[in-house]
């Protein structure tokens, strides 16, 4: 290999390693961007210890009515979202069936007094023979038996002429509360029959959020606790309500057990409303952030942390619940740290942050 060949090969190595070098660094890498922005320290305190579940609101009062004759329906003029008043007619049946069974009754009344009175009258008369020798004793005796039967045949047709007139009170069927109609399940004209539902009416005077909580839950929640519950529908609204009634049996594959809150009356809360309920089970002491210190970035939520020479690093969070203006925070954060804690477009990994009267605390 030659002296020309050597030198050549260490040229190009020279021009090659010229070409791929770190280029100098910028005037605004050395001197990185500043932005005044407020910094607020990471806390260690007693926060309140805050279960929250979703649930829905229901109707304590929900009532199925249903007929208590066998009939035609003769008139059902209600409608679903009607509202009704406790005593209102709400269904009548056909009267015919009833007054047939009447008739039937008094009928049997009737036959059976007859059948009776005979009984009786031909008891006198055996009893007077009896007396006078030319009537047997066995003959007596079956007149006795025979008066008998047949005043036990009375009571029974009595009490079915009383049963038959009862159910004149079922032809015409009211509402029991005052509510409102959610469902209707027969029309004029339809077989209304004992047991099977012709509407259901919601009372809107006792109003409950039911919910399930969990077993390591249930048994720091006791009957007349009180919660707060915030339904989707009214967004604005932080509604106060009371424990009512826990159900204690859970459910065997979920293991969460039904607690029931006690709501106020108000016209804006409609049975079937989702929200979320929330109870204080105690303090215990975590970290906490500002809330409006929290930023998402790249899909993820975190907060800018201030290092020793002010430079912002942003670090993702997992939180807990928030409180009074502060986040929990569960994990990403040590106490005494410093972050950004009203961050805006500005603010980016990096830059120093800095406030009017320079470093904040």
């Amino acid at each position: 290999m030659t002296s020309r060949y050597i030198n050549g090969l260490m040229l190009s190595l020279f021009l090659l390693s010229s070409c791929h070098s770190d280029p100098a660094p910028t005037k605004a890498e050395q001197h990185p961007r500043q932005v005044a922005a407020p910094t607020d320290l990471v806390r260690s305190e007693a926060m309140p210890d805050v279960e929250s579940e979703t649930g829905s609101v229901v109707a304590d009062e929900r009532i199925e009515i249903s007929s208590r004759v066998t009939g035609f329906i003769k008139g059902l003029d209600v409608r679903e979202g009607q509202q009704v008043t406790k005593g209102e007619v709400l269904v009548q049946i056909d009267p015919v069936d009833v007054d047939e069974a009447i008739h039937q009754a008094q009928a049997g009344v009737a036959a059976a007094q007859t059948d009776l009175a005979d009984a009786q009258r031909d008891l006198q008369a055996f009893a007077t023979g009896a007396k006078q020798g030319w009537v047997s004793v066995d003959t007596r005796r079956k007149a006795l038996v025979r008066a008998d039967i047949a005043r036990e045949t009375l009571k029974k047709a009595q009490a079915a002429l009383v049963a038959a007139r009862a159910q004149q009170a079922y032809i015409r069927i009211s509402s029991p509360v005052d509510g409102v109609v959610v469902a209707k399940s027969k029309r004029p004209g339809d077989m209304a029959t004992p047991g099977i539902p012709i509407l259901v009416i919601e009372s809107r005077s006792d109003l409950l959020f039911k919910m399930f909580v969990s077993e390591s839950a249930v048994g720091r929640i006791s009957q007349g606790m009180r919660a707060t519950v915030r339904i989707d529908a009214l967004p604005a609204r932080e509604i106060p309500c009371v424990v009512q009634r826990i159900v204690p049996s859970g459910d065997v594959v979920t293991r969460r057990y039904e607690v029931d809150l006690a709501l106020s009356v108000d016209p804006a809360i409609l049975p079937g409303m989702f929200g979320r309920a929330s109870f204080i089970l105690g303090r215990s002491p975590v970290l906490t952030i500002p809330a409006r210190g929290l930023v998402e970035r790249g899909g993820l939520k975190g907060v800018f942390v201030v290092d020793g020479k002010d430079v912002a690093h942003f670090r993702w969070l997992r939180l807990g619940h928030e409180w009074d203006g502060r986040l929990v925070v569960t994990s990403g954060l040590t106490a005494g740290e410093r972050i950004v804690s009203q961050p805006d477009e500005t603010v980016r990994d990096g830059v120093v942050i800095v406030s009017e009267g320079g470093r904040n605390e």
